[in-house]
């Protein structure tokens, strides 16, 4: 995985020599350093995949924490994607307008409503366990159901911490502070995994469950601290007045939430369908998915994360030719990381999958298993990359409607092709059908955008596209040779070997290609 880390941050460092003077020098910097944060996150994500993997396997223990994970992580994704759009605009205009001390009070009142409404939902999971999961999971035996409401109760208490991550998270890049917002995800993973590997006298399973406690802990105490030195001088918690913009988060958090809840529907139905199309299904499809998603993060959530603050400010300022070209940037720079990082993965995704993940429970059948579906996964979260700068534009401008209106059109698209696809392709067409709901999203969100902002995307932008596409391809194709040629040595060279020519290819080519460009045009 190393080779990997290597070959996007070096795709990174190449597209920051050609392109500086498009972007501002502090998004690329901010960009840097979320990227390094995420990749981070990355590694310790696999690491937590491996003792994951390494502890359950591929089969039924594994499938049983991750139907009773589904609440848990339904709040852990679905709060950022909730909370920051709707926040981090309102925080970062009011602190503009009226100072730091409105801009608290307003995050004040929040984290105290956040933190009641979590506790609510909490308490009703508790009693409502045994009644939702056997819904979610219809494949699963009683006596798996049993372990599932068990384990997934344990869990429970993490849901109000991860609300306060999830809120600190903005307040920070607000301040441009994203370093330690990008390790939070990183400190999670770090306390899952050793408390899994702790020699504790518990099932591995109740082990998972208390780690996903101990991971939401350590978040946050890497969060608290940097928050609390941020605060302004002499804040009075007590006796803070009602805020109005409380009432403009909730007008912008509650289509949010309505838009990310019909998307995870999706999530819940590939689940369901997983646990009915045989033993470690759903365990496969959910480890491929998890190393896909380190396309994503060092390339479209690390860019959007980056800029989502300027584009914020420059739309409440109504400067749309600024926040077009700052897209422009975002989405050029998301493409040309994406696109190499996402064909390494595919060309070398089977010792990968071995370095990361066959080491006791996992045994080479199950190698095999992730293999497949990890092909498409990888070609579904670049399209994913894509729509993130596009979803902060929309978050930035207010747009709540459309998050209700595309996740609507993507869920249906999604679920539709998962019931036509399994039956030809198995559990394979899951990660099918995501890869076809995530690339429409990215073409309907590209064109409200557009509607929005007017044109963003100009002859030179496709240009660079194009080139960066073929200088990823011919990158690729070396990896793959390269990659078949040390087949016979251990897989950690059979990956560095590979990584590191389609790394240094992929920055020649592009040099080569982007000066020729230029000669011709």
């Amino acid at each position: 995985m190393l080779a990997a880390v290597c070959f996007s941050t070096v795709c990174e460092l190449q597209l920051a020599v050609f392109d500086w003077r498009s972007m501002q020098r502090s998004d690329y910097r901010a960009t840097a350093v979320v990227a390094l944060g995420l990749v981070i996150a990355s590694l310790t994500g696999f690491a937590r995949q491996a003792v994951l993997a390494s502890r359950l396997g591929v089969g039924a223990a594994a499938d049983t924490f991750l139907v009773a994970y589904i609440l848990p992580e339904f709040v852990s994704v679905a709060l950022p994607i909730v909370l920051t759009p709707a926040f981090l605009p309102l925080f970062a205009s009011l602190r503009l307008r009226e100072g730091d001390t409105s801009a608290w009070r307003l995050a004040f009142q929040i984290s105290l409503l956040l933190v009641a409404v979590l506790a609510v939902i909490t308490l009703l999971a508790a009693v409502t366990t045994p009644v939702y999961l056997p819904i979610l999971a219809p494949g699963f035996r009683d006596e798996q159901v049993s372990h599932a409401v068990a384990v997934s109760r344990l869990m429970l208490p993490a849901i109000v911490l991860m609300g306060l991550v999830s809120l600190f998270g903005p307040i920070l890049q607000v301040y441009r502070r994203f370093w330690r917002p990008a390790l939070g995800t990183g400190a999670f993973n770090v306390g899952f995994a050793a408390t899994l590997l702790a020699p504790i006298a518990l099932l591995p399973l109740h082990l998972a469950a208390w780690g996903v406690v101990v991971g939401t802990v350590l978040a946050l105490g890497l969060l608290l601290p940097l928050v609390w030195r941020h605060r302004p001088q002499g804040f009075d918690w007590i006796s803070v007045r009602p805020e109005p913009t409380v009432r403009d988060f909730a007008r912008l958090a509650g289509p949010m939430l309505i838009g990310y809840a019909v998307h995870h529907i999706v999530l819940l139905v590939d689940r369901a369908m997983a646990t009915q199309l045989g033993t470690g299904s759903a365990s496969s499809l959910n480890y491929a998915y998890h190393i896909a998603l380190a396309v994503g993060q060092i390339s479209g959530l690390a860019v959007s994360t980056a800029v989502f603050p300027r584009v914020s400010e420059q739309l409440a300022d109504d400067d749309v030719i600024a926040a077009r070209g700052s897209l422009s940037d975002a989405l050029r720079l998301a493409w040309v990381i994406g696109v190499p990082a996402a064909l390494f993965l595919i060309v070398l995704r089977q010792p990968l999958i071995e370095l990361l993940l066959e080491h006791g429970a996992f045994g080479p059948s199950a190698t095999l298993a992730v293999a497949g579906p990890l092909f498409w996964y990888a070609l579904a979260v670049l399209s994913d990359a894509l729509c993130q700068p596009l979803w902060r534009t929309v978050y930035a401008g207010r747009l709540s409607h459309v998050v209700i209106s595309v996740n609507l059109m993507q869920t249906a698209i999604r679920i539709a092709a998962s019931f036509v696809l399994t039956a030809s392709f198995g559990y394979n067409g899951l990660a099918i059908s995501a890869f076809i709901g995530l690339t429409l999203q990215a073409v309907v969100l590209g064109a409200i955008v557009r509607r929005r902002i007017g044109s963003f995307l100009g002859s030179a932008w496709w240009r660079q596209v194009a080139l960066s596409s073929l200088a990823a391809a011919i990158a690729a194709i070396a990896s793959y040779l390269v990659g078949r040629q040390a087949m016979a040595t251990h897989t950690v060279i059979q990956i560095g070997a590979g990584g590191i020519a389609g790394g240094a290819l992929y920055v020649a080519a592009l040099a080569t290609l982007t000066r020729w460009e230029r000669r011709l045009s």
